[in-house]
């Protein structure tokens, strides 16, 4: 098979590399406000899961459904979960410039709450872009599946780790791409446990 095909492996590789790069910077520029960060992985999560089984579509006006549907309760958790990642990370920061000073309890203590929080957010709106609920339900199944799931929840924090250390040494340009990357790959980790988890009747049926 010719290396530019269309249908070729390669082809086929940089069309979907291009649709993350592109889905990342939809992203970008729809968390600037900040507030709508959450709105705006939910909506990156449901074209990137349609993307995994190569579902994805019309990338813009999919996500931009994906955010309109999920604007109120993307907001109801977005904002406290964004909130609170800025409290936690201001203050590990803060205290561990006094760590040698009897502070190594309030850095370590910030340091896990703002790793729960940084680990926590993608599933709950992995989950919103997946399944209909309320967004307590989707909390508390975003909760329940980093409890059954240990392994893949360090995967996803790890991704999380990386892509927030990219982002803080090359102040905010690998945002605009990055995140794309990222979220495809989190998108696979999520694909793949969501789907043992509706075999295994754990979670209901997946919305269509």
């Amino acid at each position: 098979m010719n290396l530019f095909s269309l249908n070729s492996p390669f082809a086929r590789g940089i069309n979907k590399l291009v649709m993350m790069l592109y889905a990342g910077i939809l992203w970008f520029l729809c968390s600037i406000p900040i507030i709508t960060m959450g709105v705006s992985s939910a909506a990156l999560y449901e074209v990137l899961l349609k993307a995994v089984k190569n579902q994805e579509g019309y990338i813009t006006g999919s996500f931009f459904r994906a955010f309109r549907g999920n604007l109120k309760q993307g907001l109801q958790l977005g904002v406290p979960l964004v909130l609170a990642q800025i409290v936690f990370a201001f203050d590990f920061f803060y205290y561990s410039l006094f760590w040698g000073e009897g502070y190594q309890v309030q850095t370590i203590v910030f340091a896990v709450l703002s790793l729960l929080v940084l680990a926590l957010f993608p599933f709950v709106f992995a989950a919103m872009a997946k399944f209909g609920n309320t967004a307590s339900g989707h909390f508390r199944m975003a909760v329940t599946i980093m409890a059954r799931c240990p392994g893949w929840t360090v995967a996803v924090l790890a991704i999380q780790a990386l892509t927030v250390f990219l982002i803080w040494f090359f102040v905010y340009f690998p945002a605009l791409f990055i995140m794309g990357i990222s979220g495809y790959l989190e998108a696979v980790i999520f694909d793949h446990v969501f789907q043992g988890l509706i075999d295994r009747g754990v979670i209901g049926v997946e919305e269509g």
